[in-house]
């Protein structure tokens, strides 16, 4: 009888460490399961810095003037219409000058499409296709 006893307690401690390292092993597919869920979620709904910055390097891609960019202010995002059915469009500034004030429309993914607008005479860069040009040296700030 005290033999089964000891068999019995075996068999219960054996049973309770395989499931407790089966569930130790789903936890840890649960947590690597959620961070490529955010990796994910992150590219698709990139975060407001990402979209100035993203809006900035194209400034900087598709501007040129006189003295080179070294500061670029990119506003709030602005969604028209009902439910942003209107478009989105931001303003930039560049090298921190008013009279250097650019209106951008954006495409779906907040990337600015080419219309540009809201120049004033003054305005002293020109559009260019394309430049290859990036980031590097250059102060994207939050403007407004």
């Amino acid at each position: 009888m005290i033999f089964n006893k000891k068999k019995n307690m075996i068999a219960l401690v054996m049973v309770s460490l395989i499931i407790v390292v089966l569930l130790g092993e789903n936890q840890l597919t649960i947590v690597k399961e959620t961070e490529l869920v955010r990796e994910v979620l992150a590219q698709k709904f990139p975060s407001e810095t990402e979209k100035r910055r993203r809006i900035a390097l194209w400034v900087v891609q598709h501007f040129e003037g006189p003295e080179p960019i070294k500061t670029i202010e990119v506003g709030k995002i602005e969604s028209y219409g009902f439910l942003g059915t209107g478009g989105k469009g931001v303003s930039v500034r560049i090298n921190k000058k008013e009279y250097n004030e650019v209106a951008l429309v954006l495409s779906s993914d907040d990337i600015p499409s080419g219309g540009v607008g809201g120049i004033s005479a003054q305005f002293e860069y020109k559009y260019v296709d394309k430049l290859n040009s990036d980031l590097d040296g250059i102060e994207v700030l939050y403007w407004r």
